[in-house]
């Protein structure tokens, strides 16, 4: 039940700080401060947040209840800051803003790093592959033109001058051509090695993962 209250409460407060409030006047009236607080706390807004809703309020003459607040966001920061949490916050590559107490904070970091390092890892594949294969379509491209360059030389309206110009343009793509050629394997290379890597870090957090 609590559940279904944060989530339209949340989506409620989403729809408010569009407008520029925290939260709108409806939720202001209906005082459900602890479970405002308890939404803020499992979405990991510091404590603070309070002081907005109390701006958005203070408009419509209702003042927050500090203490029901309280209750509510020391319950859902627990909850933020569980293991599993911190390494799903980690793993969508996301920031964190240090709001776990004493007792969670160490545990919260072990597993949002943990996160964060299968986040990087694969990021770091996606963009070999990306590269990989921008660099295999640039080489059919450059193919294409040194056939194209080579046949437009063949053109009798071209002045010997557009033949020079022509002939060095096709030396560029040749030597393009080569670097490209010599590219690919490198990449090749390493994409394998970053794939291997992130496997047996998959495999080594595959406890955590969810």
């Amino acid at each position: 039940m609590r559940l279904f209250f944060v989530l339209s409460m949340t989506l409620m407060g989403l729809s408010a700080c569009g407008g520029g409030a925290t939260v709108s006047e409806s939720q202001c009236a209906a005082g459900d401060w602890e479970t405002l607080g308890y939404r803020d706390g499992v979405n990991g807004y510091r404590s603070t947040q309070l002081l907005a809703h109390q701006d958005a309020c203070v408009r419509h003459g209702i003042i927050p209840d500090r203490h029901g607040y309280m209750v509510g966001w020391d319950d859902g920061v627990r909850e933020y800051c569980a293991s599993n949490n911190a390494f799903s916050i980690g793993e969508r590559g996301n920031g964190h803003n240090n709001v776990c107490p004493t007792d969670l904070r160490s545990n919260f970091l072990q597993a949002y790093q943990e996160g964060r390092s299968l986040y990087l890892a694969r990021a770091e594949v996606a963009s070999l592959e990306r590269a990989l294969a921008q660099t295999t379509h640039r080489l059919e491209h450059v193919k294409a033109e040194i056939v194209s360059t080579a046949a437009a030389q063949l053109n009798p309206v071209w002045t010997p001058a557009e033949r020079i110009e022509l002939l060095a343009k096709t030396q560029r793509l040749n030597d393009e051509k080569h670097q490209l050629r010599a590219d690919i394997p490198a990449l090749e290379a390493e994409l394998s090695i970053k794939s291997r890597e992130l496997d047996m870090l998959s495999q080594s957090l595959a406890g955590v993962i969810h």
